[in-house]
């Protein structure tokens, strides 16, 4: 019988580890995060709105479309919104507002709607978290109420769009650098484990 579960396990443990995915390796896993955290991409909606002018401002919800470039009240000219955080776009539109003599002194304030990260599989609460700048695979499973105690916490799933890797959860607990950033739009998985 004791032979019986060591071949179980023998065979159990040559077929995770021959699985596909790579295993993630971050070199700074935090300062991708950082870099992206803020810039508006195409798809994204924003909210743009106008105050300290005469008129009492506007408000405007924005869906960045394939190109990029939104338009705003009163100015001929577009604004290439994609690439930009909302600082860099608050600022340009502003800029032209003043340089067309429009207004003396308008105050841009572009918003950029919250981002999510699917989570699902063997965590307490599968579920959309949101995005923040400093989020990691283990602070959005924290997120979702921790793993259930069936996961298979060594063989976590992550895809980013046609990208698949995968993370060593428990070795990301005690070691802050195999904790890898998360990104808009990534999917996490946390397998169910076969022992």
């Amino acid at each position: 019988m004791k032979t019986i579960v060591c071949l179980c396990a023998l065979l159990t443990l040559a077929l995770l580890t021959g699985c596909g995915g790579s295993s993630y390796t971050p070199s700074n896993p935090g300062s991708a995060a950082m870099a992206t955290s803020d810039v508006i991409r195409v798809g994204d909606k924003i909210t743009v709105q106008l105050t300290g002018t005469p008129d009492g401002g506007w408000i405007r919800e924005k869906q960045i479309p394939a190109s990029g470039d939104i338009q705003v009240d009163l100015l001929p000219q577009s604004f290439h919104a994609a690439g930009k955080n909302p600082a860099e776009l608050e600022a340009e539109i502003t800029d032209a507002y003043k340089s067309q003599k429009i207004y003396t002194n308008p105050v841009i304030n572009v918003v950029a709607e919250e981002r999510y990260v699917n989570v699902g599989g063997d965590v307490r609460g599968p579920s959309n978290i949101v995005w923040r700048p400093d989020s990691t695979v283990m602070s959005t499973i924290n997120a979702c109420g921790g793993f259930t105690d069936y996961a298979d916490r060594h063989a976590v799933r992550i895809i980013r769009g046609k990208e698949r890797f995968q993370v060593d959860c428990v070795r990301a607990a005690s070691d802050p650098g195999a904790d890898p950033a998360v990104y808009p739009g990534d999917q996490i998985y946390v397998p169910r484990s076969l022992l």
